[in-house]
């Protein structure tokens, strides 16, 4: 199938792949596997009004693996000739001669490959109109422009940016797998740069979907990051003090993020994990489910199978608190002497819910009561191993749940066990951010460095 930006047939890629497969047999490899990916796209970009970017491009790939007696090596190619693939084999099987052995290397096992698993909906055609496009920036460099300001504020400089894509890609392998996926993806943003009294900052917003008609509207992206900058003009800080959070679910996605990092096989094997070896145990608050789905249709993180052709399953990662499995591909599944979970590409969707009601952002800052509300992550980092948490933030101060002002110059800090075990609510306000979706998320103690 051909399309507004693939330049390679379905057929293409699995010659070329298969091609691969092959000649890394011959050269000395018991197993292999190949995936080659044709993908293409548009890129506009606004600055003030003024088109700034226009990009339309095109991209191929060629990605080999091969294996004997434990080695394993890895090669890539961006052309598809008869030589440029023999390369490819050579440098692969090169690399695999000099590579030190592990018993747990190898393809996955014939049995858990995905042959026969549906593919969810992910694909629809992109258009490849420029100029419908360059007026939909336009669009939203209006609506930013509409947007009601408070009194003396302006918007000082303002960027808008979208861009639409497609990619066709094949997965061939040695045990006989052989399939194709095909993908869509959209991506609307701005950012706002607002002014007064000397005073300026700076806020975003950001719509991903696999279909257009999936997207935010202007008016929404418009209003959510000029209505970000504005509220942060006049940020000042408050004394340190240990309190209640509430992560909004812009920011609240990087306590998902670090959680689905300590529960990574790598993490595990290595036992580099703040929850090593917590399968089983209860790690979050007892009222919390998170839930995986490779199946969702028009999911960003959806799909029939992964990087080794195992499919995943509709799974709870949480399950009331506890932990109900871990992200395994084929290798780190052996070493721990378990199975894999079809997550060699990492984590499919995954959606935070509670089973204690949370309510809207206003019904979240009532249940915050007095404490920080986190809007923006400007720094800092987790330890993975011991799961101290530290960063930099932005937000505003609540008090008796209602929004009194902005603060920066923030620190919070805290223990991730701690802050597991202390979410106290999960809010209704949901968002998408990637593969994670969730609502704000209410803590109940965190240290807040402040002022002294």
């Amino acid at each position: 199938m051909l399309s507004a930006y693939i330049s390679d047939s379905e057929a293409d890629l699995r010659a070329a792949s298969q091609q691969a497969v092959e000649l890394a047999l011959r050269a000395g490899g018991r197993e292999a596997s190949a995936s080659a990916a044709s993908s293409g796209g548009l890129q506009l970009g606004l600055r003030d009004g003024r088109l700034e970017t226009a990009v339309r491009s095109g991209h191929r790939s060629l990605n080999l693996t091969v294996f004997r007696e434990g080695r394993v090596g890895s090669a890539s190619t961006t052309t598809f000739d008869a030589d440029a693939i023999q390369r490819l084999v050579q440098e692969a099987a090169s690399i695999m001669q000099w590579a030190q052995p592990d018993a747990d290397n190898g393809l996955a096992d014939a049995a858990d490959l995905a042959h026969d698993v549906g593919q969810p909906l992910r694909y629809e055609p992109v258009s490849d109109d420029a100029a419908a496009m360059a007026e939909e920036a336009s669009d939203i460099e209006r609506a930013l422009r509409a947007v009601e300001k408070p009194a003396g504020t302006e918007l000082r400089t303002s960027e808008v940016g979208l861009n639409c894509s497609e990619m066709l890609s094949v997965m061939v392998t040695s045990s006989g797998f052989s399939r194709a996926s095909l993908t869509s993806h959209h991506v609307r943003w701005c950012t706002a740069l607002a002014a007064r009294d000397g005073a300026m900052a700076r806020d975003y917003a950001q719509s991903m979907a696999r279909r257009r008609s999936d997207l935010r509207g202007a008016d929404w992206l418009a209003e959510r990051a000029l209505r970000g900058a504005t509220g942060q003009l006049g940020a000042r800080t408050v004394p340190s003090a240990t309190g209640p959070v509430l992560f909004s679910p812009r920011t609240a996605q990087v306590l998902i993020e670090d959680l689905v990092g300590a529960l990574m096989g790598t993490a595990q094997y290595r036992r580099a994990s703040f929850l090593a070896g917590a399968l089983g145990d209860l790690v979050a608050a007892d009222h919390l489910d998170l839930i995986e789905d490779p199946f969702e249709p028009w999911g960003l993180a959806s799909g029939a199978y992964d990087a080794e052709g195992v499919a995943g399953s509709r799974r709870l990662i949480l399950d009331a608190g506890v932990v109900g499995g871990y992200f395994l591909n084929s290798l780190n599944a052996r070493r721990l002497g378990m199975r894999t979970t079809g997550n060699a590409s990492g984590p499919y969707n995954l959606t935070l819910s509670s089973r204690r009601p949370g309510g809207d952002g206003p019904a979240m800052r009532r249940h915050l009561g007095t404490g920080l509300l986190v809007t923006a992550i400007t720094g800092g980092h987790t330890d993975p191993t011991t799961g101290h948490w530290s960063r930099a933030v932005e937000g505003y101060w609540v008090e008796d749940g209602v929004q009194r002002f902005p603060v920066a110059g923030i620190t919070l800090s805290g223990d991730m066990r701690t802050m597991l075990r202390g979410i106290t609510h999960v809010g209704d306000d949901v968002e998408r951010f990637g593969s994670f979706r969730t609502g704000s998320i209410l803590v109940d103690a965190m240290h807040i460095g402040g002022r002294a």
